[in-house]
């Protein structure tokens, strides 16, 4: 008997949990009431129940179902008001609000698209710049380099010119001083001629009359 109540107890609750669970929609029919008990006669609980509105399964009793209204509202109604699935008419308006969200995402998909499409572009076209720009840094580089090469040589050049030239220029103040001193040797030879000159001129004004008057005297004999 105990394990027959406990059979009977653990059904009960699994058809409630199940009953929970299940969520059912109210027929094509305009309005339903909902009421507190299975008879018609039973206070309403909920009146005007539009078709297509979501109602929750509480319990099943022969033809009739216990449901909770999306406000809240518990109570009981013919089984033959209710279907599992939504009703025509709201499928229809259900589709076309699904087909309108649809539409509305293929649109902002197209225009994510484009505006993706045109970012791509742009993309594209700076990089076809930056590679430009950089083909020509690459040949001013280029260009730099050689006038570096040719700036060193140049110096280098510079170097071996300003080096000759100071060989040069102590070569030509060899020759400078040799030849000053060459002239001052010329000039102190001709001031030894003109002053060896001069004595002799000296000597022979003096001696010559003196050889005349020897002359002279030798004759008187």
């Amino acid at each position: 008997m105990l394990k027959q109540i406990l059979f009977g107890l653990t059904a009960s609750f699994s058809v409630i949990l199940s009953a929970q669970a299940e969520t059912v929609y109210v027929s094509d029919i305009q309005f339903v009431a909902i009421r507190e008990g299975l008879s018609n006669d039973s206070r309403a609980t909920e009146r005007g129940i539009k078709s297509g509105t979501p109602l929750t399964v509480l319990d099943r009793r022969d033809d009739h179902i216990k449901v909770r209204t999306p406000d809240g509202n518990e109570g009981w109604l013919p089984s033959y008001f209710i279907t599992e699935d939504r009703v025509s008419r709201d499928q229809i308006i259900y589709l076309q609000n699904q087909l309108t969200q649809a539409k509305e995402a293929q649109v902002n998909a197209e225009e994510t698209l484009q505006k993706t499409k045109d970012i791509n572009e742009e993309l594209v076209s700076s990089v076809e710049t930056l590679t430009s720009q950089k083909q020509s840094l690459e040949n001013q580089l280029k260009g730099v380099s050689e006038l570096a090469q040719q700036a060193k040589a140049i110096v280098s050049a510079n170097e071996e010119s300003d080096y000759k030239i100071q060989s040069l220029q102590q070569q030509v103040d060899t020759l400078n001083a040799k030849n000053e001193a060459l002239n001052s040797s010329l000039e102190q030879r001709w001031f030894l001629i003109g002053a060896g000159t001069l004595i002799i001129g000296t000597l022979f004004g003096l001696l010559f009359p003196l050889t005349r008057k020897k002359k002279v005297s030798s004759n008187s004999w």
